[in-house]
Order: structure tokens, then sequence, then C-alpha cells
């Protein structure tokens, strides 16, 4: 059995700004980067991603609750992401929308997942028109509300939904573990590199200088090149 995202869910398109976007350090909204959310479906928000506007025309249901899915509609990845915490009064604006889960037979980390697998991306790309040459994807609202999406037992809901948070968790580690390697290496090469500029070594390539903390210039290129395969 298959039901529409219409019968399932509340679809609200983030808020039209007619003008410039109203930035006010003052302001009483909160605004989301969109660029808080990658194309692996996980969401980190800094400071950085929030900015404060003076919005005194949004409407209630704009405004951005634990529980929303929030999916990106416009560009190349229509990328879907739960959210679990949030602050107070943040919103989006239209090159989003924000998925309300209602009927208490689908779990919202569920439709998420089902958001940004393959057959909802196909769907997508030909609502979006990307078949009549199209680059910029602009997932509308009535093509999330035509998407289908098998119902199946809850616990086969948990279950997806269970392995679909470890493949994100292991994802993030891998992101993390990958950022230390560059500060780790990018410490060992300015190192190295002080080291030639005090004339300690005539060249990293040369490998005439081998360092137990680092090792030496030829090993450590190796090593990336390594990673790197």
């Amino acid at each position: 059995m298959v039901k529409y995202f219409k019968t399932i869910s509340n679809i609200i398109t983030g808020h039209v700004f007619r003008n410039k976007i109203p930035y006010n350090t003052d302001g009483n909204i909160n605004l989301l980067n969109m660029d808080a959310i990658s194309t692996a479906g996980i969401v980190r928000i800094s400071e950085n991603d929030i900015k404060k506007i003076q919005l005194d025309d949004i409407k209630p249901e704009e405004i951005i609750m634990p529980g929303d899915i929030l999916f990106k509609a416009k560009g190349l990845n229509n990328t879907a992401v739960l959210i679990d915490s949030i602050p107070a009064n943040t919103t989006v604006t239209a090159s989003c929308h924000i998925i309300r889960v209602t009927d208490k037979n689908f779990l919202p980390e569920y439709v998420c997942s089902w958001l940004n697998s393959a057959a909802a991306k196909n769907h997508f790309s030909k609502g979006a028109g990307q078949a009549t040459g199209v680059t910029i994807a602009n997932v509308s609202k009535a093509t999330l509300e035509s998407l289908e999406i098998p119902l199946i037992p809850l616990k086969n809901q948990k279950l997806i939904s269970d392995i679909e948070e470890c493949a994100k968790q292991v994802y993030d580690l891998s992101i993390k573990i990958a950022d230390n390697k560059n500060l780790l290496y990018r410490a060992i090469i300015e190192k190295e590199l002080q080291k030639e500029s005090n004339g300690n070594i005539e060249n990293i390539k040369n490998d005439v200088i081998y360092d137990p903390a680092c090792g030496s210039g030829s090993l450590l290129i190796q090593n990336i090149k390594n990673i790197r395969r």
C-alpha cells in the first residue's frame, strides 16, 4: 500500500521575501542558511548558519519545530534532513520546504529516509523539469505532494531509520577523521618548512632529514598518496 505525501503531512514552503532579506542584528526571527544541510542528509547548525532578520508578516507555520523535515527544493542536490533541535523562532527561505508529518502510521525518520531515496529523487527530477533541459532543479510543493511513499509496519520503519542514522554517524565520523588528518599533515608540513627556512634541511624531496616525530618529507608525501587511493 502506498500513500501520497499530501495525505500524510503538511508541506509548507519557506518564507517568500518579496524584496531584499531584512537582516537586523536585533531582529525577531532567525533565518537558517541551507548550506548547513549537507548532501549526506546531515545538518550542522552553527552561529554562522543563522542570521537575525526582522519579519512582521511571518506565518506561524513557517516557524521550524523539532520533528520537522527540511527539504532543499532548489539545486541539484535535493536533500531532506530531520530537525531534532532548532533555536526558537527560526525559519527558512522559499528555497526550502518544511514537511510536518501528521499521519501517526509514519515515522518522521522513515519519511525523511524516503525523501532521500533513489525513487524519490527520480520523481523529483521528472517533476522539476530536468528532462526538458532545466539545469537547476526546483522541486515544487505540488511535486512533493504527489510523491508516493510505501506504508510499511512501524517496526520496519524504525529499522530503516536506525540503519540510516548509523550510516550518517559513520559518514560524520569519517569527515571528522579526514579533518583531523588534514590538520596533522598541515602541522607536519609547517614543521618541515620551518626547518628548511632555518637551513636545517636542503630539500624535503631529497629526504636528507628524518624526524622520528613526523617522518621524512618523501615519507609524508607517500602517506598522503596512500590516503588518497
